[in-house]
């Protein structure tokens, strides 16, 4: 399998994953017993290993000020516009779009400042 053959490979296999990973519980609810710590702790979970993935992605070594600064901005736009619409997929995408459109922008100002 050559380069491209195997990321679409995996691209696949991680979806076909996902899809089960979300369908199991729903095909099998009526099997399932219910604990209340067992539910605390999943909560609880989730929360933590969101905020460990949300450091890991939005901070890396060596830091490069300008892809942070380009991430704050998202962020706030990302908070600001889950404030005004109330929803939360919505806002992520606003908040992709303003990444993208910021690095796009300051890419082009800095080629053309500096002629990188």
């Amino acid at each position: 399998m050559n380069g491209s053959m195997e990321k679409y490979f995996v691209l696949v296999f991680v979806a076909i994953g996902t899809y089960l990973i979300r369908l199991v519980p729903i095909v099998f609810r009526k099997n399932i017993v219910k604990n209340t710590k067992f539910d605390l702790f999943l909560s609880r979970s989730s929360v933590a290993l969101l905020s460990g993935l949300f450091v890991t992605s939005f901070v890396s070594f060596p830091l490069d000020c300008f892809l942070l600064f380009i991430s704050l901005c998202s962020l706030i736009v990302v908070y600001i516009s889950f404030k005004f619409f109330k929803n939360l997929g919505f806002s992520v995408l606003v908040g992709v779009l303003v990444h993208f459109a910021l690095f796009q922008l300051f890419s082009l100002f800095s080629f053309r400042l500096f002629g990188h």
